[in-house]
């Protein structure tokens, strides 16, 4: 007996009979429900089978999909990680030429401080020079009317000597 035994090889197996030998009605009946627990046994197997192989097939997809799963989950964490390590470049370069126009804007500032503090110089000069020269032409212009009040006084002065002169002459 080397291959499986099924319900049907139980029930029909036969045993040679011998005096004094068991009953065969007895023997029949506990082969006949022998052959239904074997029967029961191996539909029960067979459906633990299929169970087992639909398990299988499940464990399978969630084997496939935890693999996809952390598959997804490695790019996303290399993406993540690319993501932060572009933004901090990103933002590097952007801190870098915001110093830059910084820098250039307080140059361009500096520069026009020293262009303005030489402007104000220059028109401080021009201020200083031209009262100089107001007060100079002012100083010349009292001056010439002094000379002619001087000269309207002489004047004054020949007019009434003449009209003196005129009066005692005559």
């Amino acid at each position: 007996m080397s291959t499986r035994l099924t319900a049907m090889d139980i029930e029909k197996q036969t045993f040679t009979r011998k005096m004094r030998g068991l009953d065969p009605d007895e023997v029949q009946l506990f082969l006949r429900g022998v052959a239904e627990e074997i029967e029961r046994v191996n539909l029960e197997n067979a459906n633990l089978l299929e169970e087992n192989g639909a398990l299988r097939q499940r464990v399978d997809d969630f084997k496939d999909r935890e693999r996809t799963l952390q598959d997804l989950l490695v790019t996303a964490q290399k993406m993540s990680s690319d993501l932060k390590d572009r933004s901090r470049v990103e933002a590097d370069v952007l801190i870098k030429e915001a110093r830059f126009k910084a820098e250039r804007l307080l140059e361009q500032a500096q520069d026009q401080l020293h262009a303005l503090e030489n402007e104000i110089g220059r028109l401080r000069l021009e201020k200083d020079a031209f009262e100089s020269r107001l007060r100079a032409m002012l100083e010349e212009h009292v001056s010439l009317l002094d000379l002619r009040r001087q000269e309207k006084a002489d004047a004054d002065n020949l007019r009434f000597l003449r009209r003196r002169s005129t009066t005692d002459v005559g």
